[in-house]
């Protein structure tokens, strides 16, 4: 399988319709920076077996809550997270750690976001 649909077929687990949509978007835009997301993001990248996708999430979430991500990142990540079977304790229990390291004003704003992606993906079921 070459890179391009291996990070299609990642994207599609990770993130479903929502994923690929939102990758198409980029494409449409930046076809180049979706080829690299694709190739290196995806393929490269989460197609390796020393971490599961659920661990692969946990080490996404903290990345961008530490960062203190006020894009579409945390909201895409909170998503796939549910999506690959993390549980909303486990997201929260993410959140709470980042505190300690990032400080409370980037852990309250992810909160916030996961609130508004939980509601939404209730919703969606």
């Amino acid at each position: 399988m070459d890179k391009q649909a291996l990070g299609w077929k990642k994207i599609e687990e990770l993130a479903g319709q929502q994923g690929i949509e939102a990758m198409k978007t980029m494409e449409s835009y930046s076809p180049r920076l979706a080829r690299l997301a694709l190739e290196f993001g995806y393929a490269d990248v989460y197609d390796d077996d020393s971490l599961n996708l659920k661990q692969r999430a946990l080490v996404t979430l903290s990345s961008l809550i530490t960062q203190g991500d006020a894009g579409r990142g945390l909201h895409y990540h909170f998503r796939a997270a549910l999506n690959v079977g993390l549980e909303q304790a486990q997201i929260l229990e993410v959140i709470n750690h980042c505190s300690a390291y990032a400080g409370f004003p980037k852990a309250i704003h992810a909160l916030h976001i996961f609130q508004e992606v939980l509601n939404q993906y209730e919703t969606s079921k």
